[in-house]
């Protein structure tokens, strides 16, 4: 259904679902378990790039937009959004 992966260092890398499978609340339970990892590794941050598409699904769980990037993957040009989500005690 779907999967993600948090880097040693804070980043959410990704968070995937599988397309059959959207739109079930996959992508929410994936975050609230990395978020909870992440607490219990001590980070008091985590950070993604995350698409225009995706931007949306993290401000509404509390992440913010640090900056605007642009990349180059197979010769095109895309917009993403390095954001943000701290954790205090």
């Amino acid at each position: 259904m779907g999967f993600s992966d948090l880097t040693g260092d804070g980043c959410l890398d990704m968070i995937f679902v599988h397309p059959d499978f959207q739109g079930l609340g996959i992508a929410s339970r994936l975050l609230s378990r990395v978020e909870k990892e992440a607490l219990n590794l001590g980070f008091t941050r985590i950070y993604t790039e995350a698409s225009r598409t995706a931007r949306p699904f993290f401000e509404r769980r509390g992440f913010r937009v640090i900056t605007r990037q642009t990349v180059e993957k197979r010769g095109q040009s895309l917009e993403n959004f390095r954001m943000e989500k701290l954790y205090t005690e």
